[in-house]
């Protein structure tokens, strides 16, 4: 005799076979999701604008009988854009209602470099309050007129203190 609980290893008759599993629904839904998300997906530009700072002015380069020689500078302001070679003025566009103008200033920019013996560098000094996508814009205009060496500084509202 068997102390078993069953007469025999064998599963009972009336059982059903393993199912089959169907993976169709989730197949669709996956053919449908995948190009769903990858064309959702951001696929952004990076840009990368090579510029300097103006180096830390010590006090062994404050000599009187080495001037530095002066170099093109572009003011941006939220008054106007400007043209500086040391402290004179060459051109300047005003800026009518927070539209800076563009299109005019890389002409000008063109004109200055063809006009002066310069090399490849530049200054942009922009204001506080002064858009970044105005100076990357201004970047621009002037790589586009050969000044490939770009230095970034601060401008001031009065550089020379009088009212």
């Amino acid at each position: 005799m068997s102390l078993s609980l069953f007469r025999s290893n064998r599963p009972p008759s009336d059982a059903a076979p393993p199912a089959d599993i169907d993976v169709t629904p989730v197949m669709n839904m996956f053919i449908i999701l995948i190009p769903f998300l990858v064309s959702m997906a951001v696929f952004t530009h990076l840009s990368i604008i090579e510029f300097s700072l103006p180096p830390n002015v010590n006090a062994g380069m404050n000599r009187e009988d080495v001037k530095p020689k002066p170099k093109l500078t572009i003011r941006v302001g939220g008054d106007y854009i400007g043209i500086v070679l040391g402290e004179k003025l060459l051109d300047s566009l005003p800026v009518i209602g927070g539209n800076y103008p563009m299109d005019s200033l890389g002409v000008r920019i063109r004109m200055q470099r063809d006009e002066y013996d310069y090399s490849d560098e530049v200054i942009i000094a922009s204001l506080d309050g002064v858009a970044f996508k105005q100076v990357v814009a201004v970047m621009d205009l002037c790589r586009d007129a050969g000044l490939e060496k770009i230095g970034l500084s601060s401008a001031t509202e009065d550089p020379e203190g009088t009212p």
